[in-house]
């Protein structure tokens, strides 16, 4: 059978039936019975399953001796059992619930329950209409197909179906139903927010009940061209949305598919008899919500006014009269766009904004919680000035297309001053452009208050506040760009902040002021760096230092020298894990029994995306997943595969994405005598992490997996940010 069989099983399991057998005696003798339809028992069994047994067995517990017989795969049989295993918990209670049933009074439409009386019945004892076999013995797996259970659903609500499937209990149908009403939200969303079901599993109880096929999520990716084909209001007011379309023909996603009046609208509207998908709720929202916002509306309406304009950009015309104008001409086109484009990256809590050739066009990508995403597209013709725009404000060489080159600007938005660094480098025949956009610095009390760092243990916290407790010494925070180093050091800081001490800091920008401590910017057109910076400080009587990156041997051995001299130097290093950071020092030049006796403590962070709280849902993760995140052996991944975990669906808090928000994952590394010694003796890096191991250190792969297990961030963000875990 194929997946899509497996899957039509599923959808058919009758749990009221199933939860008079016991698990045990399923597995052991292969077999699992689906639903009883029209005093016949259907039932998924193996080449290897004794059906004399299953038939005495069914005999005795329902007195039917009409069964029909489905063969699949062991392999086959082995999936659709594990699904049953894992909700056959939550519907044991139906058994004693036999004369207690849903019946949901609402409108025609299958998923949107916005209504009224709410009833409780358990399955009426008539015969659903279905498409049987008309021997009535058993049958092959190709004579009893997973469309033999026939149409069971079609007469019944999407609270029933949902029940019958296994999928919810009628405790929780009750509970979702008083909240739909409530909030005038169909049931279906309701579930899925609730992480009661996954988006798939209200799909499939949709297309169970209604015989319709639901909408791909891939199919969501919608042209402008296509959108457009029916009106906004329209799309808004009846819940449609125009999918695919070549102009003969037209495919619709509809919430509410049995509203003929609405076909009937769409066939008058366009000219096309479409075709009919049945579209979530839930999926309607998060389009209307990525394809009408305002933001997206505005930032549209700029680029059809470029557009129209795009024949005045002239690549043969002199760039610096055009530079001049739109520096001066605050009313051009080209200079709103570049400041839209700049705002939406604030609002939206971007990091970098990428503006890079494809094969026909520019694209804008904006990345945000360490993911690029594209934004939009520019107008044909528009980019050379959209980028001489931006190398205008930036003071860069506007005639410059063949070299790299730097340059930042500053601007104030919402009354905050943010800082921009802009770099630009020759990729083909054309030119990519890159903006960092800065923080504004922020002011940071001084506080006697608990040290409180975003995904870090108790006991994590409890190691950073021994290391800091030192009198002098290098404490290193180590990650890649935007691991979250800066934020890290700036908590450490805050903690020890005191009028007894001199704290005083060299940083490349300021990011976050604090009241109390001295912070200096470097300045490398003035000849400040942080070398010639730290050699000043050093003089001004300081007690603990903050360099803001360790970039060459000048500056690591002034370090050095001040945690030789008593001072605690806090610092960062751009590194892949601890203890790799011991030997990236001594391969920039330090000797290894300075950097063993002057180290401190090291601490290697990363930044993963947050589970969004609201819509979150729980699964039991498969064999392939437990393979890249547990280095144990089959024993781990067994118990990993048993243990439930969550995965992102989306919904309005999380802007349809799924996460929300990140939390550090950190790999605390004391160094212990047992490192110092094994420093001065020039160990590898894997020996020193195997000895920090051994005194109790967890590697980022340990703490990421506990933020999985916690249902905090999920598998595939443990491999984006870390990779598979190896041996």
């Amino acid at each position: 059978m194929t997946t899509s069989s497996i899957d039509k099983l599923k959808s058919k399991l009758d749990f009221s039936i199933i939860t008079n057998f016991s698990n045990e005696d399923l597995i052991a003798n292969l077999y699992i019975p689906v639903c009883e339809v029209s005093g016949y028992v259907y039932v998924v069994v193996t080449p290897n399953t004794h059906l004399d047994y299953v038939k005495s067995k069914i005999k005795d517990t329902f007195g039917i001796d009409s069964l029909k017989f489905a063969k699949v795969e062991e392999a086959e049989f082995n999936e659709l059992f594990s699904y049953v295993e894992q909700n056959t918990e939550q519907n044991t209670e139906k058994n004693t619930e036999k004369n207690d049933i849903l019946e949901l009074k609402d409108d025609d439409n299958a998923e949107n329950t916005d209504s009224g009386e709410i009833l409780l019945k358990y399955d009426s004892d008539e015969p659903d209409d279905v498409v049987i076999s008309e021997d009535g013995t058993e049958q092959d797996a190709d004579d009893a197909s997973p469309d033999d259970f026939g149409t069971k659903y079609l007469s019944k609500k999407i609270g029933e179906v949902i029940i019958s499937m296994g999928l919810a209990t009628n405790e929780q149908i009750f509970n979702a139903l008083i909240a739909a009403k409530r909030e005038h939200i169909p049931l279906g969303t309701i579930l899925v927010r609730q992480s009661i079901i996954t988006l798939d599993q209200l799909k499939m109880a949709l297309r169970a009940q209604l015989g319709i096929d639901t909408v791909d999520s891939e199919q969501l990716n919608i042209s402008e061209k296509v959108l457009s084909i029916l009106p906004e209001d329209f799309i808004k007011m009846y819940k449609v949305l125009p999918l695919v379309s070549d102009d003969r023909s037209l495919v619709v996603g509809m919430v509410n598919p049995n509203d003929k009046q609405t076909v009937a609208n769409i066939i008058a509207y366009t000219g096309m008899n479409p075709k009919i998908l049945v579209l979530t709720h839930y999926e309607f929202s998060m389009c209307v919500q990525k394809y009408f916002n305002e933001t997206t509306k505005a930032t549209n309406k700029i680029i059809k006014k470029i557009e129209r304009q795009a024949l005045s950009f002239d690549r043969e015309e002199t760039l610096f009269e055009q530079a001049q104008k739109e520096l001066k001409d605050d009313s051009n086109i080209v200079v709103k766009f570049v400041n839209k484009m700049i705002s939406d990256g604030i609002d939206m809590g971007a990091s970098d904004i990428h503006i890079e050739p494809r094969l026909d066009c520019y694209v804008v990508r904006y990345r945000k919680d360490g993911i690029l995403r594209v934004a939009l597209k520019l107008p044909e013709k528009s980019e050379l000035a959209i980028l001489t725009r931006l190398k205008v404000i930036s003071k860069m060489n506007i005639a410059e297309h063949r070299r790299p080159q730097d340059g930042s600007f500053s601007i104030t938005y919402k009354e905050k001053d943010y800082d921009f660094r802009i770099n630009t480098l020759p990729v083909g025949d054309a030119e990519k452009m890159v903006i960092r956009i800065l923080a504004p610095a922020v002011s940071m009390a001084t506080s006697k208050e608990e040290m409180v760092i975003v995904g870090a243990s108790k006991e994590d916290t409890e190691l950073i506040k021994k290391m800091e407790s030192v009198p002098n010494g290098i404490i290193l925070t180590t990650g890649p760009t935007g691991s979250g180093k800066t934020t890290t050091l700036y908590t450490l800081l805050k903690a020890i902040n005191d009028e007894k001490i001199n704290i005083t800091t060299i940083e490349d920008p300021i990011e976050i002021r604090i009241d109390g401590i001295n912070q200096s910017q470097i300045n490398t057109k003035a000849g400040i760096t942080f070398a010639s910076c730290m050699r000043a400080i050093l003089r001004q009587d300081p007690d603990v230092i903050l360099v803001g990156e360790i970039r060459d041997i000048e500056t690591l051995e002034t370090a050095i020298s001040a945690a030789l001299t008593g001072h605690l130097v806090l610092s960062t290093l751009h590194t892949n894990s601890a203890a790799s950071t011991i030997t990236r020092l001594i391969d920039m030049g330090a000797k290894d029994y300075l950097v063993s006796s002057t180290l401190v403590g090291i601490i290697a962070q990363r930044l993963v995306r947050n589970l969004c709280p609201h819509c979150r849902s729980q699964y039991y993760p498969t064999r392939e997943e437990a393979e890249l995140v547990i280095s144990g052996g089959e024993e781990e991944i067994q118990k990993f595969m048993k243990t439930p975990v969550y995965k992102p669906n989306g919904c309005e808090q999380c802007n349809y994405e799924g996460y929300k928000g990140r939390l550090g994952v950190y790999e605390i590394m004391p160094i212990t005598k047992e490192i110092k010694r094994l420093i001065a003796q020039g160990a590898h890096d894997i020996q020193i992490e195997e000895a920090a191991v051994g005194s109790g250190m967890n590697t980022l792969h340990q703490a990421c997996l506990k933020h999985i297990i916690e249902g905090k961030t999920t598998v595939s963000e443990f491999v984006r940010v870390l990779g598979p875990v190896k041996e």
